[in-house]
């Protein structure tokens, strides 16, 4: 039994004979009539009587015509409901952020996509890249965007690394090292220095790079943006952080300070999905966002890779 079977089988009745029927579905009479025999066949019922010219549905014709208007009405809705997820006037996205992400690009993402989709329920779960991961292997999550050096290798996820953004010291505007064209680690490390967890490697290249052993390089540690920016603010921090669009805001600007003997430093974050899962509309529409916001110019994005 097909859905264009029954859709004959609904044009019968409200034509009332099989030569409007057919015209009403451009089919000739013929092809109509074994149609409604193939669906007869199917069913091993007689849904029509043709006595006399007439077309009467029997006791089963009556009940599978009733059946069929609603089938009907539920696949024109199922078109339409998709549709409409295709235009992200309905759905739902549910996205993990690593907790420096979110302070960097959380906050205007979110604001975006509800200025673009406002019918579109969004779920942001902040947590470290290996939480995220197990609740995405649970399906807990669309994707998720996190500095993935340090995540354990697992199978069956697919990374698209994001555009690097530079990564800086930061200190407010008058600060005393201003003074100086560039200053050492261990001059900065005469103020309290700040930064979000990092991945080990780059830990231990910051303790490389310093002489004195009284204290960490960085003895303050929070992945919250927000907080590292109030610290250079108000206790004379000096922060490592992205360069990016969460930073600064409002009327006080935090300025580069610029650092000795170091290397170029740039963020390393991916979009984690699961190998061969096709993602919805507004996780499409969500990564594109997250692009454009790191990449204005456009340029082209790593190729995806499965481990």
């Amino acid at each position: 039994m097909q859905l264009r079977q029954l859709q004959h089988l609904v044009a019968l009745a409200e034509q009332g004979s099989f030569g409007r029927a057919a015209e009403a579905v451009h089919l000739t009479q013929p092809a109509l009539s074994r149609s409604i025999d193939k669906l007869e066949e199917d069913l091993q019922a007689r849904l029509v009587d043709r006595a006399y010219g007439q077309v009467r549905f029997t006791a089963a014709g009556d009940l599978v015509l009733a059946r069929a208007r609603e089938l009907l009405a539920d696949a024109g809705q199922v078109r339409h409901d998709v549709l409409m997820l295709q235009g992200l006037s309905t759905g739902s996205l549910q996205v993990g952020l690593g907790p420096f992400v979110a302070g960097m690009l959380g906050r205007p993402a979110l604001s975006l996509m509800a200025q673009r989709h406002p019918q579109l329920a969004v779920r942001i779960d902040v947590a470290d890249p290996n939480s995220l991961s197990e609740r995405l292997h649970r399906r807990q999550l669309d994707l998720f965007i996190a500095d993935t050096r340090d995540l354990k290798k697992q199978p069956g996820l697919q990374f698209k690394r994001l555009p690097n953004v530079a990564v800086s010291f930061f200190v407010r505007e008058g600060h005393p090292l201003l003074e100086h064209e560039a200053v050492t680690l261990d001059q900065a490390m005469d103020y309290p220095v700040a930064s979000p967890n990092l991945p080990a490697a780059v830990a231990s290249h910051f303790d490389r790079q310093v002489k004195r052993v009284d204290r960490p390089v960085f003895n303050m540690v929070c992945d919250d943006l927000g907080t590292l920016r109030h610290l250079a603010l108000t206790a004379d921090a000096v922060i490592l952080a992205p360069d990016a669009v969460g930073l600064n805001h409002g009327t006080e600007s935090l300025l580069r300070l610029s650092v000795k003997r170091l290397t170029r430093m740039q963020t390393h974050y991916s979009i984690v999905m699961l190998a061969n899962r096709t993602l919805s509309p507004a996780a499409l529409a969500f990564t594109g966002l997250v692009h454009d916001m790191m990449d204005p110019a456009g340029r082209p994005i790593a190729r995806a890779a499965a481990r």
